[in-house]
């Protein structure tokens, strides 16, 4: 075939054309407008996709075609979204409906409708519509049991649920098909959460148990009002060999100090504490009015007011025989005659005869 020159091209140019003159600013704005908003050069899918009638007619023509090849292209195309704007609501929306279309198609392929599933989960997933996400899950577990994301996805909204035993066997089930690392992690995951479930369930037996052996020995208890500093330990009451023992936290409001007695059997009597704390003169009493013989013993009635207690009392006498219920340990203040914070203390603590 001979090819055709330049001259035999200019040939076919009318003897009258004259070239068009140069486009005025107008019309190159109105050309340049136009080529920015058609779908070849477009960045992103539009959210008002109804005022780009280009984009709408690519659209219509990617459904003539087999069912099959629809759905794949549909898959394709949501998965584009979701990777390029996976980050945004409005396309993962968008996405949504892309894949539900693709379902639709009922394609027949089981590999391409688990995918949708899949995929389709993983955007509800990204959305927090668990249960949506679980649904389409199982759907793609039913259509190809081999493929091991959908058990993966599935074992995440249950995660998120709290569903943790359920989640556990949906790892379990993944990993009979692969040993994959973000399952591996997800299961570890899981696994601690049903351990501190375990835990607490093993904790509440323990203080319904507790609760009721303190019934039964006249004893009020009832949630904690206010929390021990975290180097207190331990920080509530607790049996042992069929004793209860009980933090104690000693008060001298005076110097705004504490001391903090660890384990106080039912059986010990206070001052066996009080002997313990006074071997030596309190470091911040600099004029010593602070002694075994000398200071009072006070604790906090439930309805406010305070008790001075007997110091030589057991330890089950104080709990049970002043109208105190037991948050966890007990707080008694210590505070002395001799000194002159002591009239104060009586006013501001507004005490009771008993």
């Amino acid at each position: 075939m001979q090819q055709m020159g330049l001259w035999d091209f200019l040939d076919g140019v009318p003897d009258d054309y004259e070239p068009k003159a140069r486009m005025s600013a107008e019309e190159t704005e109105k050309a340049f407008d136009y080529l920015k908003n058609h779908p070849l050069f477009l960045d992103q899918i539009p959210e008002n996709l109804d005022q780009y009638p280009e984009m709408q007619a690519l659209q219509n023509l990617a459904y003539d075609d087999t069912p099959y090849n629809i759905a794949k292209n549909l898959l394709e195309k949501a998965n584009d979204i979701v990777r390029n704007q996976g980050s945004k609501n409005y396309f993962l929306k968008k996405a949504l409906e892309v894949y539900s279309d693709g379902i639709n198609q009922e394609c027949g392929d089981k590999d391409i409708i688990a995918k949708l599933f899949s995929n389709r989960a993983l955007v509800q997933y990204k959305l927090k519509n668990y249960k949506a996400a679980i649904q389409d899950c199982k759907w793609a577990i039913e259509t190809d049991p081999s493929f091991i994301k959908p058990y993966y996805r599935c074992a995440q909204c249950l995660y998120q649920l709290t569903y943790y035993s359920e989640a556990n066997k949906m790892c379990d089930l993944a990993l009979q098909i692969a040993k994959e690392k973000d399952i591996i992690e997800l299961k570890a995951k899981i696994e601690e959460q049903l351990k501190k479930l375990q835990e607490q369930k093993e904790e509440e037996k323990k203080q319904q148990e507790l609760v009721k052996i303190c019934r039964t020995k006249g004893i009020r208890v009832g949630p904690a009002s206010i929390s021990l500093p975290s180097h207190c330990q331990p920080k509530k009451f607790f049996l042992q060999d069929g004793q209860l023992v009980v933090p104690i936290l000693i008060t001298y409001p005076e110097f705004q100090q504490r001391d903090f007695i660890q384990h106080s059997y039912e059986n010990d009597l206070f001052t066996d504490h009080l002997n313990i704390l006074f071997q030596e003169p309190l470091p911040w009493d600099t004029e010593q009015n602070y002694t075994i013989e000398s200071v009072e013993a006070y604790i906090e009635l439930d309805d406010g007011l305070h008790a001075k207690i007997n110091k030589n009392a057991h330890m089950l006498t104080i709990m049970k025989g002043y109208s105190i219920t037991i948050r966890d340990f007990i707080e008694i203040i210590i505070v002395s005659p001799q000194s002159n914070y002591y009239k104060r203390f009586r006013q501001e603590y507004k005490i009771v005869n008993t």
